[in-house]
């Protein structure tokens, strides 16, 4: 069964999936090999239909020459109809004699054809059909395990689309098969393929139901999986009651301290965090960590991913001395595990570095990333999709530090990466897009830029929909981009459906609707309308108070605008 759950994000808030290995065609292989290898049998095909015809030669040849001998119908008039009835030759039934009913059944059915034993006939090619029919199906099992393990290898080798093709042929042998069903729709999720994904997922839940009875741990992963679908495609409120499900399931199939309990934990207190329901996340992480470090030692990569996601808990409440130490600690663990230059550590890396960038300690960062991208580069070859996401953390670092000519290469790099591995209407292309169109337009090429977003834009809305939050993202940069170029009227519209967007999304007290209050107050002002432009300010400040605390950038930015603001107005 396949399980997808969040782990640690390198910039993007990516679902792992982390598939259970197939099955071995075990005994199997030998009966394929025999008859589906790659020497030519004239023979071949009686030999499938008729196992007894495989070691006796001499029936084997009298059946062949029977089958030949039926093919050449000698014809009789019927006087009393006038027409001529097909009727087996002499030669056929001297034939049919030799066979005898120890021979098989598909032998036996020829005899009785050539001897006038129709429904006889009949009856033993129905048993014959059976027989091969059963033969197709182990076949076709067969091939499906294959197209599988395809799937599979195109998958981890970062070639999303080289797996699509698999899901296709997978439809017509997947059957009611729980496992490739599940495979199929990881594949459709990793490509952006959200509404094939989506029946799926909810097809192998109802499967294993049906199979296992609601209350089993194969029908709790279902659930994590079709929630995590919900959740990719914004439908949060849908997401929780499966998410509260497969944790009930796991707790009462286990027990409260089982490491599957610390996976449903940490995936709900993701779904929290998405909420900006971060009190309700923290103790849910926290409970996760003890978990796992009581299964596993404190020691254990699982625990490396604990401590992970708590410091990301941290960092999203500005809490950064506490976030540093465990993610340094989770550093240290996956280095230990798994040595220096695991991909692993390559995601570790690159969320400290993004810690230090956000402490203002470039010159610290700098080293994390590019040994980041060095491990990933040296683990996936250059063309991997991991290797963007470095290029593109790299390049934002570069950004920050106003080498723009050094980070636009690198933005383009991954850029022609994503587009290779996922397809040119694939959201993280959308992603790559917008990041290259903020470095134009913060090197004033504005004309350059507006394709790149309105490009970002329709790829997003095609693969979300027009209420998603990455949507909002696309909108507000666009809406950045209309107000450099003086054009206010056409970037308003744009500000105030993307506060509705996440409104809708987060709840009206989430840092981004905050974020996007801020923008769209600072539109007003720059068309005098400062009297609308200072409600939404202080409704912004309150946010980030609550959310970030007082003292975080943001807070202190939004507090100074607003003195700002109330200067103007009573000047």
């Amino acid at each position: 069964m396949i399980e997808w759950f969040k782990n640690l994000s390198d910039t993007e808030k990516i679902a792992i999936v982390v598939p259970v290995g197939l099955a071995a065609v075990g005994g199997l292989f030998g009966l394929f090999k025999w008859l589906f290898g790659k020497k030519k049998d004239p023979d071949l095909a009686l030999e499938i239909i008729d196992d007894t015809l495989k070691e006796n030669r001499q029936l084997r040849q009298t059946v062949k020459q029977l089958e030949e001998q039926l093919a050449k119908p000698s014809l009789e008039t019927n006087i009393a109809l006038e027409q001529s009835t097909p009727v087996p030759s002499a030669e056929a039934r001297e034939l049919a004699n030799l066979i005898t009913e120890d021979d098989g059944i598909y032998a036996q059915a020829l005899k009785a054809i050539a001897e006038g034993d129709n429904e006889k006939a009949d009856s033993l090619l129905d048993e014959t059909q059976k027989f091969l029919d059963t033969v197709q199906q182990r076949k076709d099992e067969a091939q499906a395990k294959i197209y599988m393990a395809r799937m599979q290898n195109a998958s981890y080798t970062g070639k999303p689309q080289d797996a699509l093709q698999y899901c296709y042929k997978l439809i017509r042998l997947a059957g009611n098969d729980s496992l490739i069903i599940n495979n199929m729709a990881t594949v459709y999720y990793e490509n952006a393929k959200y509404k094939e994904a989506e029946p799926l997922t909810k097809r192998a839940l109802a499967i294993d139901e049906a199979s296992f009875g609601k209350d089993h741990p194969m029908v709790a992963i279902d659930l994590n999986n079709l929630a995590q679908l919900y959740q990719a495609t914004n439908r949060l409120a849908e997401a929780e009651p499966l998410m509260k499900r497969a944790l009930a399931i796991d707790e009462a199939s286990f027990d409260k301290d089982h490491p599957s309990v610390a996976i449903r934990l940490n995936n709900l207190a993701q779904l929290y965090k998405a909420t900006n329901r971060l009190a309700e996340a923290e103790p849910l992480m926290e409970r996760a960590l003890v978990i796992n470090e009581a299964n596993f030692g404190k020691d254990h990569p699982d625990v490396a991913i604990d401590l992970n996601n708590l410091a990301q808990l941290y960092k999203a409440t500005n809490r950064l001395a506490e976030a540093e130490p465990l993610m340094k600690r989770a550093l240290a663990i996956d280095e230990a595990s798994f040595g220096k230059d695991h991909p692993n550590v390559a995601i570790r890396l690159n969320n400290l570095a993004q810690l230090y960038q956000d402490t203002n300690r470039l010159a610290d960062a700098e080293p994390l990333m590019k040994r980041a991208l060095a491990i990933d580069e040296a683990s996936f070859g250059k063309d991997h999709p991991k290797v963007a996401i470095r290029l593109n953390n790299l390049a934002q670092l570069y950004q920050a530090t106003n080498r723009l000519a050094e980070a636009e290469p690198l933005m383009k790099r991954a850029l022609t990466i994503d587009e290779a591995s996922f397809g040119k209407d694939h959201p993280k292309v959308a992603i790559r897009l917008n990041n290259l169109a903020v470095l134009y337009l913060a090197t004033n090429r504005l004309a350059e830029a507006e394709p790149l977003m309105k490009r970002a834009l329709a790829i997003d809305e095609a693969s979300f929909g027009k209420d998603h939050p990455d949507l909002a993202r696309d909108l507000n940069n666009l809406a950045q981009l209309y107000q450099a170029t003086n054009r206010l009227s056409e970037a308003e519209p744009l500000m105030k459906r993307t506060l509705t967007i996440d409104e809708a999304s987060f709840g009206k007290d989430h840092p981004d609707v905050a974020r996007d209050l801020n923008n769209l107050a600072a539109l007003l002002r720059n068309t005098d309308r400062l009297a609308e432009a200072g409600p939404l300010m202080r409704r912004a400040l309150k946010i980030f108070e609550v959310s970030l605390g007082p003292d975080h950038p943001r807070t202190e930015t939004t507090r100074k605008n607003l003195e700002i603001l109330k200067q103007e107005m009573n000047p």
